[in-house]
């Protein structure tokens, strides 16, 4: 029989917000005419859930939980929302029946153990789609129900931003293989805010994890590209549950205001770790003469390459930064349509977890540019007539020879910082600069040759940075490159190409000046844009500075700090079997708290960046982005 809900905090609470919804304090507009009866905004209101909340010694054997509401109710993203904590083996099914929900367990309950049935935001009314608060049934098979919480904020380690539907996860000293082995002893996920809440925990020490868990399993699967992150020390949970607890009050999603006034005691930073496990991933031929490799892991050990009438001088090597992609470019004469590599690398073996050699035979097929098949459908297309027929196409002008692609890419705002770029589609053999020039045009329309300097970049061998040594603004620019000063891997030779721009007016623009004081360590700070998701200006310091960052557009900007521990000018990730956090990040508040500025046009600022300060602080709650 139905367990009608009595002396619960919860029920308290949920029915208190929905009586506050059911009697709003404004008068309706009675002078409007009937419009086929008002919008229902009540959420569902619960009646019932069997077993009651918090009621204890629950059979180990239950089968399913209800809960029982006043309307008919719908599921959303159950799969994402609902989860039983400690997890079982199996993960229960959940159905609607009737005017309730019912949640069918697949495994045994555990004895004399506190569980906590999260719901999340999966339950709205089945007409309006009006959507129940937040919700959490707790119940016990033994005597009493544990009583003890610990919250959090997961985020991304390198942009700071909140992690939705993260599955956070307690351990009691687990080993190094417990979170990719075994299910955790408490597990919640977060909300939209990156906020969690572990509900009905012991008084005991746990080891607490967080991973994005894509495969909704519990654990940790590095091979699938999960994020992971953890905390530094572990934990003895202090705040007791009540009532009112600020923690598991059930807010509205819309609540913004009391969803940013949650307390945090803990911050989670998320990181993909680099691979462990060592395996070729793939193999692509890019270029006629270019062979990419992906393996699993960095710093792969090739014991023998060979490519049958070819020596190794003639391979020249070229990683990423992780070095776990490598690209060969063949410099022998002549290179066969197909290429037939054998390749003899140490591989993790799986059943022994070390490295054993292992020799693959790859097969490259011959190169196909996707881009250039892709621009003659296109033309074929055009050439289609209304009814589709094919027209005559103009007779076609085969090139003279064949000549190497170059681009050359100059983005005036940074052209003062960073140069401007020029890359090849394939290797350059020994290129000489010095055969280009660079010239400006003054107001009298004379030309003027500038000086500039060249760098190659640390990783691509095919791509240079160009740096004019004067910088005038206002001015047009141009940069010839004379037809064969290069030459390519494939012994092509290049056709004239001639680049021309204009630098920026300063007093077009804003700028932010920043006055970077007790820099300890290297760090890097760039400026990002609203969303984090692209770095606008990179600058790396080593002592006290003052950057000015020119030629910003009006528009909202935020400051990110890294610490760059090893100074190697890269943000580095972390390690979960080494306990080694992603270097640190923060991001830098402006006057008033936010981590936004809102650069009015032809603005200039003025800030201090006090880096042991701020690398040093907490993460706190922010809201999400808005989803478009």
């Amino acid at each position: 029989m139905k367990k009608i809900l009595k002396n619960s905090f919860l029920f308290a609470a949920v029915s208190l917000f929905a009586a506050s919804l059911i009697f709003p304090q404004s008068c309706a507009n009675t002078t409007a005419s009937p419009s086929g009866g008002p919008v229902d905004s009540i959420p569902p209101l619960l009646t019932a859930t069997i077993p009651d909340v918090n009621q204890t010694r629950v059979s180990t054997t239950l089968k399913r939980v209800e809960l029982q509401f006043n309307e008919y109710v719908k599921l959303v993203d159950p799969n994402k929302n609902i989860m039983l904590s400690p997890p079982p083996e199996k993960n229960p099914t959940v159905r609607t029946k009737g005017k309730g929900v019912v949640v069918d367990l697949q495994n045994e309950l555990l004895p004399n153990t506190t569980y906590s049935l999260y719901f999340g935001n999966a339950i709205q009314d089945n007409n309006e789609g009006n959507p129940f608060p937040v919700f959490a049934l707790s119940f016990s098979t033994g005597d009493r129900v544990d009583s003890l919480m610990y919250s959090g904020l997961v985020v991304d380690a390198s942009t700071l931003l909140p992690i939705e539907n993260a599955t956070v996860l307690l351990h009691i000293n687990p080993a190094d293989s417990s979170l990719t082995k075994s299910l955790p002893v408490a597990a919640t996920r977060t909300d939209s805010y990156g906020y969690f809440v572990l509900r009905n925990l012991k008084d005991t020490l746990y080891s607490l994890f967080a991973v994005t868990d894509e495969n909704n399993n519990y654990r940790y699967d590095p091979v699938s590209g999960e994020q992971v992150g953890f905390l530094d020390q572990e934990i003895i949970p202090q705040k007791r549950m009540f009532t009112y607890a600020p923690e598991i009050q059930p807010y509205f999603a819309e609540d913004t205001a009391g969803l940013l006034r949650r307390p945090v005691e803990g911050n989670v930073f998320l990181f993909k770790e680099t691979g462990s496990r060592q395996y070729l991933r793939s193999y692509e031929r890019i270029r006629p003469r270019a062979l990419e490799l992906k393996f699993g892991a960095p710093n792969p050990q090739i014991l023998k390459a060979v490519i049958p009438g070819m020596d190794s001088s003639q391979i020249i090597r070229q990683h990423n930064y992780y070095r776990d992609s490598l690209i060969w470019w063949l410099a022998a004469p002549t290179v066969p349509d197909t290429v037939q590599l054998q390749l003899t690398y140490m591989a993790t073996d799986d059943s022994l977890n070390t490295l054993v050699p292992r020799t693959d035979t790859l097969r490259f097929a011959p190169f196909r540019d996707e881009e250039e098949e892709g621009q003659q459908a296109q033309a074929n297309l055009n050439n289609l007539g209304r009814r589709g027929e094919r027209q005559q196409a103009p007779p076609s002008v085969k090139p003279q020879r064949d000549a190497m692609t170059i681009h050359v890419s100059v983005e005036p705002d940074v052209l003062m910082s960073k140069g401007f770029t020029v890359k090849f589609n394939d290797l350059p053999m020994d290129p000489n600069f010095t055969l280009t020039q660079m010239t400006r045009i003054t107001p009298q329309e004379d030309t003027v040759p500038v000086s500039f300097s060249v760098s190659r970049d640390s990783l691509d061998l095919c791509l240079y940075y160009i740096f004019p040594d004067t910088y005038t603004e206002g001015t047009p620019y141009r940069y010839l490159i004379p037809t064969d000063v290069f030459t390519d891997i494939n012994g092509f030779k290049n056709d004239s190409l001639m680049t021309t721009f204009e630098t920026l007016l300063s007093d077009d623009f804003g700028s932010l000046t920043l006055n970077v004081q007790n820099v300890i360590t290297p760090v890097i700070i760039d400026l990002m844009n609203e969303g984090r998701s692209q770095v606008l200006r990179t600058h790396h310091l080593n002592a006290d500075s003052t950057l000015v960052i020119p030629y910003l557009k009006a528009g909202k900007y935020a400051i990110r700090i890294t610490g760059d521990m090893n100074g190697n000018g890269f943000w580095d990730t972390g390690n979960v079997s080494q306990r080694k956090q992603a270097e640190r990040v923060r991001m830098f508040n402006f006057p008033g708290g936010g981590s936004l500025l809102d650069l009015a046009e032809k603005m200039e600022l003025t800030q201090t960046l006090d880096i042991e300060q701020v690398i040093n602080q907490n993460v706190t709650l922010t809201a999400p982005a808005r989803k478009r």
